[in-house]
């Protein structure tokens, strides 16, 4: 009896890229940079050390390329959310609505990327090197747009011009990725679970209080 022939699996090189870009991102969340064993990487996503060389160069690399997806999701939701929000909305650089929604969206974001926040974690305790060397290409970009609208607001007296934007861009990211960093640690404060999907909309809105009564402060003040 003839054997079977098995047709030969077609090469897929950008999933296979993809896979391991998935599997490094998940084990390098977990491990950060130093405690991440590359072989676990490889186990993980059934490839050899040299498809890591190929696609990435080295371990440095892969990594690298981890964080920069992340950031490159974050830059597309950014653009995807703030599209359908502006959709029957007369939104202006000058516009409360405008950095309240951004506010927003950004919360949205580290809600439903947990591992964005670990990463960011495991990359500032070890030195920032990959952040700080992802500033020019995305980063800064992504920076200088949540400035920019701040400064908006500061020019049409929505805010005030003590505020610096800086600091701002920095206290937003605090107060939204801590809560998503900690929570299994707050569950005291708050009797709860801080991951419920309740609980989560309830800090989102109370996040945006915080920042309208920045806002109505400035108001006031003119």
């Amino acid at each position: 009896m003839p054997k079977l022939r098995v047709a030969p699996q077609k090469r897929d090189p950008e999933r296979t890229r993809k896979n391991i870009v998935e599997c490094a991102t998940q084990a390098f969340s977990k491990g950060g940079y130093k405690g991440t064993s590359l072989s676990d990487i490889l186990e993980d996503a059934g490839v050899n050390k040299r498809m890591v060389y190929h696609y990435f160069g080295n371990k440095e690399g892969l990594y690298r390329e981890v964080h920069l997806e992340q950031w490159k999701r974050l830059e597309d939701w950014f653009a995807e959310a703030l599209t359908r929000s502006s959709q029957g909305k007369a939104f202006s650089l000058e516009s409360e609505d405008l950095l309240l929604e951004a506010i927003s969206i950004f919360h949205e974001f580290i809600g439903g990327n947990p591992v964005f926040v670990r990463l960011l974690m495991w990359d500032g305790l070890e030195g920032g090197q990959v952040s700080r060397s992802l500033w020019k290409s995305i980063r800064g970009q992504l920076y200088q747009r949540m400035e920019l609208l701040i400064r908006g607001a500061q020019q049409a007296g929505l805010l005030s011009n003590e505020l610096k934007p800086d600091h701002l861009v920095v206290s937003v990211m605090g107060e939204i990725s801590f809560y998503f960093a900690y929570a299994n640690s707050l569950r005291d404060i708050f009797g709860r679970d801080p991951l419920k999907p309740e609980a989560v909309e309830e800090r989102k809105a109370q996040v945006l209080l915080h920042f309208k009564s920045i806002l109505q402060n400035a108001e006031a003040t003119r």
